[in-house]
């Protein structure tokens, strides 16, 4: 949690240039869109693979709010996405906890354990949990439209869209860092104890 909490403004700051185990990344902020919480309940998952997901147990002030993507470029290779944020406010986080489901608890960890969501498609997304039950993605008629439609913003090796459900639902879709893996979410919590952010980490750093 320390590292995620000292890497997270850094990555999250247009033009920053990391030099990194011999390695220089650079960072660009791109907006992905805005996702409808209209129960406050949010689910992060892989869309195209996941049909049965409890949201996190922390709830958020229903609303419309940004999401927007950590790009990194690497020299030589494609741009990637590194972490996925919502923003609920314009504070800044001053503690990280990480995004817990029903059943889940911190102490079953071990050393270097995490929580998180299985991506079978490289893809992740914010949605709200009504959306997530409306959605079912996994089950739909035409995934292969679907993707093109996703895959209408794509650069190797990165995209984003926001998809319209109805009225006052949507969901915000992008690439999963390389790809397939095991993704972990955290809520930041600004100095009055408020949630400010959350953030999916793709592992790239």
């Amino acid at each position: 949690m320390r590292d995620f909490a000292e890497i997270y403004p850094l990555v999250f700051t247009q033009g920053r240039v990391l030099e990194r185990n011999g390695r220089t990344l650079t960072f660009t902020l791109a907006p992905a869109g805005r996702v409808s919480l209209p129960s406050g309940r949010i689910v992060a998952c892989d869309p195209l693979t996941t049909s049965d997901l409890e949201p996190f147990v922390q709830a958020v002030i229903p609303g419309r709010y940004t999401v927007d993507l950590a790009l990194m470029r690497e020299k030589g290779q494609g741009e990637r996405v590194a972490m996925a944020r919502v923003r609920f406010t314009s504070k800044q986080p001053a503690v990280w906890v990480m995004a817990l489901r029903k059943g889940e608890k911190l102490g079953s960890l071990g050393p270097g354990g995490y929580h998180g969501y299985k991506s079978e498609s490289g893809t992740g997304a914010f949605m709200d949990a009504t959306a997530f039950e409306t959605a079912d993605f996994a089950h739909h008629d035409d995934i292969d439209t679907l993707l093109l439609e996703l895959t209408g913003n794509y650069e190797p090796y990165r995209y984003w869209m926001e998809y319209p459900l109805d009225r006052r639902m949507n969901v915000v879709m992008f690439s999963s860092g390389e790809g397939e893996g095991r993704y972990a979410s955290y809520f930041g919590i600004d100095a009055g104890g408020d949630v400010c952010a959350l953030v999916t980490d793709f592992n790239l750093l």
